[in-house]
């Protein structure tokens, strides 16, 4: 008895992991049902009311753990974009400029450690990228130190916004452009903003 209950067990342990529901058959020339399930055997009766009992799990687990991949996704994918280093970090020398380098202060400061890595965005060739790498490393090891510069990759990517000084020059440039306000006079009154009307018919 002990024997045959070990087996039972053992059978009932290997059908564990069997995806519940109803199975498609194929029956008279037709697949029933006609849309996707699973096929093999049916369930055991005890899975079939271990299934009812606890539904919806293990798919619950399953739709959050999803649901957490995605989140995380969007959050690393944030670290990125606000860890880039782009063209307008850089002068003409590919050297960090006063605004790359309070970017990277920025992050070394605030970026978790998970996410404390430079990017850079790459440049129009090899050497320039590198220049651009070398540059940053130099002064991430001035700021915390050779020992704690955080990992710096080349990023293909192209700037989501404009440098500040760009903005700040179309938005000087568009106040520049505006006419200056002209107060047009009164209706019914002329050049010299006396009525019309009193000037108009009277006599003695």
């Amino acid at each position: 008895m002990t024997e045959h209950r070990a087996e039972r067990e053992a059978y009932c342990a290997s059908r564990a992991c069997d995806p519940i529901g109803s199975r498609q058959i194929y029956k008279h020339g037709k697949l029933w049902p006609p849309i996707p399930r699973p096929t093999g055997p049916a369930n055991l009766p005890s899975h079939i009311y271990h299934a009812e009992h606890y539904w919806p799990h293990p798919y619950n687990c399953q739709d959050s753990d999803y649901v957490r991949s995605l989140s995380a996704a969007q959050v690393s994918n944030g670290w990125v974009t606000m860890t880039t280093l782009y063209d307008y970090h850089f002068d003409e020398t590919q050297q960090l400029n006063e605004s790359g380098r309070m970017q990277l202060r920025w992050i070394l400061e605030n970026a978790p450690a998970r996410h404390r890595y430079a990017f850079v965005q790459a440049g129009n060739d090899g050497a320039s990228s590198e220049m651009r790498l070398t540059a940053v490393k130099a002064n991430a090891s001035q700021l915390v130190g050779p020992d704690q510069v955080p990992p710096v990759l080349v990023r293909v990517t192209s700037p989501l916004g404009r440098p500040a000084e760009q903005v700040d020059d179309i938005r000087r440039l568009e106040r520049k452009s505006i006419f200056k306000p002209v107060i047009t006079p009164p209706i019914g009154t002329n050049s010299i903003g006396t009525s019309t009307a009193s000037g108009s018919g009277g006599g003695t």
